[in-house]
């Protein structure tokens, strides 16, 4: 019987794991897919934070243009300032909930553990829309939302209002990130 030989591995096969490994490693780090969902108090702010973000925007594309007008560029500066202003207090006022993509198959487990009724199974429904919201609504929930929380907020709420939260949770369940390469990507030298 004849001992052995060790060799080394050929160089691009080395040079082609690093880079695998590499790969995998970001990967494994990528993170789970996000979404906020932005909520105010005060409608009034939120109309005049847009309407000076408007303002500010039309303002500076009229200066782009005519960039010797002195009168037009300090009305832009003005109105630069008031959107800041405007920021501020529409920022204050504003809340903001996150929701990430939950890992593997707990999406489908949660699905499981709330079934439809028989009624609402027979209306196309795939889960239970009593207890479902709630649950994936604090399953989802960066923000550490408790499940008796989202269902307080899920009852007190308006529908509008509680058709955002919830589809805030479901959307980062189908928040794709990635691309079949169909020209969209980064392009490769």
């Amino acid at each position: 019987m004849s001992a052995a030989v060790h060799t080394e591995p050929p160089a691009a096969a080395v040079a082609a794991d690093a880079h695998w490994s590499a790969k995998m490693a970001r990967l494994r780090a990528r993170k789970a897919a996000e979404v906020p969902l932005y909520l105010w108090q005060d409608q009034g702010l939120r109309d005049r934070f847009e309407e000076a973000l408007r303002q500010a925007k039309n303002l500076r594309q009229l200066v782009d243009a005519d960039p010797g007008n002195d009168a037009l560029a300090k009305e832009a500066k003005a109105a630069e300032a008031a959107l800041e202003e405007a920021r501020a207090a529409y920022e204050a006022d504003c809340e903001v909930l996150t929701f990430r993509a939950l890992p593997g198959d707990a999406f489908a487990e949660l699905v499981k553990e709330h079934p439809p009724t028989e009624e609402q199974a027979e209306s196309g429904s795939d889960w239970n829309e009593d207890t479902f919201p709630a649950a994936l609504i604090s399953a989802a929930s960066v923000d550490g939302m408790s499940e008796d929380e989202a269902t307080d907020l899920l009852a007190s709420w308006g529908m509008a209002d509680r058709v955002e939260l919830f589809q805030a949770a479901l959307a980062a369940q189908n928040t794709k990130r990635s691309d079949w390469g169909k020209g969209s990507g980064p392009t490769r030298s």
